[in-house]
């Protein structure tokens, strides 16, 4: 079993936060729940990232624990994975929306954090430790995350990371991209070896990773890395169809080179991304705007907005040429 390894540390979660995360411990307390802080949002908190989710792991069942707080906080609760114990409670007020998932471990908190995708997520914080307020938290860090988390890497916690849930595969990518991290050597490695099976994860994961990736900056150079890694065929299959289809010299390049490159010059004509190809012409005839900025940046359904949408667009406009 891994052993504990704990650094003392000051946490510093916004106002709302705070007083959302008291009230969580208070109530916790009151049943006796062991409980603890981990994932994205330790992960977000220790980046001084702004986070509206909150990942809590809980002993003995998280399903039953996540209810009674919805009800006692006036919340709305949702069942997320029955099988694996997972719920999530809502919090809506006049000023956001707050979203508290809720996992069910099993043995320790190390071996739970045994089992997570990359060492940034694989870090926990005692809830009960909140009553000492956010100065000094032991941050419970097996794997060395937040080492790796100051240098900017994505590393898996272990090999079987891919196999187990191969959607990581692609959150890898996504993660790095928006973090500004890289994904470490043999991490990368292992996503080349294991990238046939993202065709085995359900589309609604694909997409949410997808559409996730859209909405960041950079956008087109990450879908060219989701190819050198051998992800982005299998995501969508019928691009690898566009590879070395020959156009007119009008277009410069091949069907499936073009067909990232009007994802790239999407993003430039977004105000998101670089285009090489960037002149005062090109600027003087693609107006910006506060109201376009808005427009743009409207949610569509959950997890994407009307610029992702459009660069989704962008990557797939000539997909039907080879036909």
């Amino acid at each position: 079993m891994q052993q504990r390894m704990e650094k003392v540390l000051k946490l510093y979660p916004e106002a709302q936060t705070s007083l959302l995360l008291n009230k969580v411990h208070l109530f916790l307390a009151e049943l006796g729940v062991e409980s603890y802080l981990v994932g994205g949002f330790v992960r977000d908190t220790l980046l001084g990232r702004d986070t509206a989710d909150i990942d809590i792991t809980v002993a003995p069942d998280a399903l039953e624990i996540a209810r009674k707080l919805a009800a006692a906080l006036g919340g709305k609760y949702v069942l997320l994975d029955e099988t694996n114990r997972i719920g999530r409670v809502i919090l809506v007020n006049e000023a956001n929306q707050r979203e508290l998932d809720f996992s069910t471990f099993k043995g320790s908190i190390e071996q739970d954090l045994a089992q997570r995708d990359f060492t940034i997520d694989a870090m926990a914080i005692d809830l009960g430790q909140l009553g000492q307020g956010y100065t000094e938290l032991q941050l419970i860090d097996p794997f060395n995350g937040l080492a790796d988390l100051n240098q900017g890497v994505i590393r898996m916690v272990s090999e079987t990371a891919f196999p187990s849930d191969a959607a990581r595969l692609l959150r890898a990518v996504r993660l790095a991209a928006e973090l500004g991290f890289s994904i470490e050597e043999q991490t990368e490695s292992l996503i080349r070896r294991y990238c046939h099976l993202l065709a085995g994860v359900a589309g609604e994961r694909i997409r949410e990773e997808l559409l996730r990736l859209l909405a960041l900056p950079q956008a087109g150079q990450f879908l060219a890395y989701l190819d050198e890694l051998g992800l982005l065929t299998v995501m969508i299959p019928e691009l690898a169809q566009t590879k070395g289809v020959v156009q007119p010299k009008e277009h410069f390049w091949n069907v499936f080179d073009h067909s990232i490159k009007t994802v790239v010059a999407t993003g430039f004509l977004l105000r998101q991304d670089t285009w090489e190809y960037n002149s005062a012409d090109v600027l003087a005839v693609t107006p910006w705007s506060e109201v376009l900025a808005q427009h743009f940046a409207l949610g569509v359904s959950q997890g994407s907005t009307r610029g992702s949408l459009l660069k989704l667009a962008a990557l797939l406009h000539d997909i039907a040429k080879p036909q």
